[in-house]
Parts: structure tokens; C-alpha cells; sequence
């Protein structure tokens, strides 16, 4: 009787360790039961993975595209005019303030201001020969070219100034000044004329009172040839106000630029500004409507988006029960080994992680992938239509840290039901299912 009760306590000894062993069953041990069950019916889990892949694919190429595109444009209307810059300009001919001395000493000592540049543009004939064009003379003084961040190169701006009585004209106004090549207007010295009213003068120090009469003095020298990347056909030229006030007396500022030491005080600055009778622009202003047109796009992405991911939760949700049908009974056996509720619960919540994790991974890499390709195709049109080739594609990091979530919150959403219905099937009612 003793070897018989011997042998009866080391079954229920090695019974109980068995229990304990799957009452106590390894991460290891749980997610590779969650990878084999995943892949059981492949077909099906592909199928569900390819749905979640292509909802967050597509949401992850309509955002690339969304903000590339709203970075491109936001960079394209910044090139020339960066974001310290105001542009002040009259605000109408009944109220006409004149950009001479005293306002602009006015206007340089708000608090914020920093420097203040003037552009007067003229409207004038220039001759050369038998040729004679009409032409818009921009007067500048000497950094506003700096300020307007001008496609002129340093070294052409600064010839205006260091250089007597020098023109810069643009290579449209070369061919019509009847130089075949542009570059061989250089160094030739040509006339002018310029239409100077009444309202464009004022009380300047250091210009003599009166204004030569006789036209034929008006001679400059062509110093560089202006490369406009935006209009082909521009026909315009740049003079140094100082030589325009030489010729025609005290010729005040049309347009004035201004930068502000700090770009948080724009605002009150540029209030200040306005309370001189002038009117302010700044690219902040160009910036904002920019991105409040594309809040509004992305906001319909971002519904757009949550009815696709609707459709891939459900889809998922829809599997993982499907799963737990089919594996009832082996449900059943592992609950009669001893496996606890806590590690049925990790199988199936481990099910709907990975299905959500890949679905995620390869749809954020596919629609990155498709965004460059896109971004790819249209560069090849660009070049082929003589435009310049750009990147309008780009991956903000708070967007991927969201789709990150997300796919967490997808697994958990979609796995904690299922897995918590596999975690309470009772033992024998799993064993007798069929």
C-alpha cells in the first residue's frame, strides 16, 4: 500500500507542476502561441493586416502630400519675403503721407524697429542710339535690396552705389535697348528720363534746389544685368535713389520696408506703423490664411481618415472573434491545464497588437513610399517643362508619433474584447464545443 500511495503522490506532484508550469506560462511562451494562432488561417489574417495597412497608407500619403505641399508653398512665399520684414505703403491718396526724412525718422524710432530701407519706382524712357524703351525705374536706397531679398547678388547691388551714375537693367530691357546679348550692354553708357510729379517730392538735405534742365545730362552706365527667375519678359531696372534725387530734387520713398528686431513684436510694431496714416503688410499675414486653408484640408483628411481606420477596426475586430470561435476547445484545454485568465487574455490581446503593429508599419512605409513616388513623377514633368524640380513631401514627427498611438489603441480596442471573452469561457463548456 505504501509504494501504491508513493506512486499516486508523485502524479499528483508532477500534476501540480504541470499546472503551475501553464498557470505561470512564460512571455515567451505566450507570444508565440499569439504568432502561430495569428498565422493559423494566414489567408485571413493577411487579408486583415493588407485592410489596416492600406487605411493608415493612405491617410500617411494624403498627410505627406498635405504638409510637403503646405511647406513648399509656405517656403516659396517666404524666399523673398522673410517672416521679420513689414512692407509700408500709403494707405490711399486722400490721406497721402510721404515717406520723406522726418516720417521715416519717425517710423526708425519705434521701439522694435531695427532698419528701414525706401523703393520709389518711377515710371521713364531710357535711350540708347535710335532705340528707346519705356521702363519703370526702381530708386532704392542702399539696403533695400538686402531687406527685399532680392534674387540681384550682392555684388550687383552694392555697383549701384559704389559705382557713379550706375543702372542695373534687366536682360528684356537689354534686347530692347538693341543689345543682341544682354551681357554686352555692360559697361555702355546710355540715357534716361524719368516722370517726377509734384507728390513724389520733399524737403531732402544735401540735394541741390534745382533740378537740371537739360535732359541730355541724364547719362548712366549700365554696371550688371538683373537674372529675374520669376518673369522671363520683366522690363525694369535699379538706380540708387541718391542719383535720382541728384537729377530730379528731393524724391520721397513710394514703398518702405522695415525689419523689426524680434519677430513676437511684429504685431504692436506694425500697429505703431499704421498710426502714421501707412498701411503694413507682412508675410506673416500671407502665412497665416496659408495655413488656415490647410487646417481645413487636413481636418477633412483627418474624417476621411477615421472612417477608413472605422473600417479596418472593424475588420479586425471581426477576425480576432472569429479566432476565438475556431479555438474555443483549445481554449478549453489550456484552461484545464491550469493556464490562467491573465494569459489568455495576453494571447489574444498579443493577436490583435501584432495584426495592428504590421498593418501600421507597412501601411506608414507605403504611404511614405507613395508620396515619393508621386513627388518623383511630377519632379520629371517639372524638369521636362523647364521647371524647377522640389520636394513636396513631408513626415511631421507629431504625425508619426499619433499613428503610433493609434495603431496602440487599434490593438487594444479591437483585442480587449475578444480576449476578454476567451479569458471567462469556463473550461468544461470550451471542451464540449463544437
Amino acid at each position: 500500500m505504501s509504494f501504491f500511495s508513493h506512486q499516486k503522490k508523485n502524479e499528483i506532484a508532477r500534476t501540480q507542476k504541470v499546472r503551475t508550469r501553464f498557470s505561470h506560462m512564460r512571455i515567451s511562451s505566450v507570444l508565440f502561441i499569439g504568432y502561430r494562432n495569428m498565422f493559423a488561417n494566414r489567408m485571413r489574417s493577411i487579408l486583415t493586416i493588407g485592410g489596416v495597412a492600406i487605411g493608415i497608407g493612405v491617410i500617411t500619403l494624403l498627410i505627406s502630400l498635405g504638409f510637403g505641399v503646405q511647406e513648399m508653398v509656405i517656403h516659396e512665399v517666404t524666399k523673398n519675403n522673410p517672416s521679420d520684414i513689414i512692407d509700408i505703403t500709403n494707405k490711399s491718396l486722400e490721406s497721402f503721407v510721404l515717406l520723406d526724412k522726418n516720417t521715416l525718422e519717425r517710423i526708425r524710432g519705434i521701439d522694435g524697429i531695427e532698419q528701414v530701407e525706401i523703393r520709389s519706382s518711377i515710371g521713364g524712357k531710357l535711350f540708347q542710339g535710335d532705340s528707346q524703351t519705356d521702363v519703370v525705374i526702381n530708386a532704392v536706397s542702399r539696403h533695400y535690396l538686402d531687406l527685399a531679398r532680392s534674387d540681384v547678388s550682392q555684388t550687383l547691388r552694392e555697383k549701384i552705389f559704389t559705382e557713379p551714375e550706375g543702372i542695373l537693367i534687366t536682360p528684356k530691357l537689354a534686347n530692347l535697348l538693341g543689345f543682341e546679348n544682354p551681357s554686352e550692354s555692360i559697361g555702355k553708357t546710355i540715357e534716361y528720363s524719368a516722370v517726377v510729379t509734384d507728390d513724389m517730392l520733399a524737403d531732402v538735405e544735401d540735394v541741390p534746389e534745382e533740378t537740371p534742365k537739360n535732359e541730355h545730362e541724364n547719362m548712366v552706365t549700365i554696371v550688371g544685368i538683373i537674372n529675374d527667375q520669376t518673369k522671363d519678359d520683366a522690363v525694369y531696372a535699379y538706380i540708387s535713389i541718391e542719383e535720382i534725387r541728384e537729377r530730379y530734387g528731393g524724391v520721397t520713398g513710394q514703398f518702405a520696408k522695415a525689419r523689426v528686431k524680434n519677430e513676437s513684436s511684429i504685431e504692436s510694431v506694425r500697429l505703431q506703423i499704421e498710426q502714421t496714416a501707412f498701411v503694413t503688410e507682412s508675410v506673416i499675414d500671407t502665412i497665416a490664411d496659408i495655413n488656415s486653408f490647410f487646417l481645413i484640408v487636413r481636418s477633412i483628411l483627418i474624417v476621411f481618415g477615421v472612417i477608413i481606420m472605422s473600417i479596418s477596426a472593424m475588420g479586425m475586430l471581426n477576425t480576432l472573434s472569429i479566432s476565438l470561435l475556431q479555438r474555443t476547445k483549445e481554449v478549453g484545454i489550456l484552461k484545464a491545464l491550469g493556464t490562467k485568465r491573465t494569459d489568455i487574455f495576453k494571447i489574444f490581446i498579443f493577436e490583435a497588437f501584432l495584426i495592428s503593429f504590421l498593418g501600421g508599419i507597412i501601411g506608414l512605409v507605403f504611404g511614405y513610399g507613395a508620396a515619393r513616388g508621386v513627388n518623383y513623377l511630377m519632379n520629371i514633368f517639372a524638369i521636362r517643362y523647364g521647371v524647377v524640380a522640389s520636394s513636396f513631401v513631408e513626415v511631421p514627427t507629431a504625425f508619426v508619433i499619433s499613428i503610433v498611438i493609434f495603431i496602440f489603441f487599434l490593438g487594444l480596442i479591437t483585442g480587449i474584447f475578444p480576449a476578454m471573452r476567451a479569458s471567462k469561457i469556463h473550461a468544461l463548456e470550451a471542451l464540449r464545443y463544437e
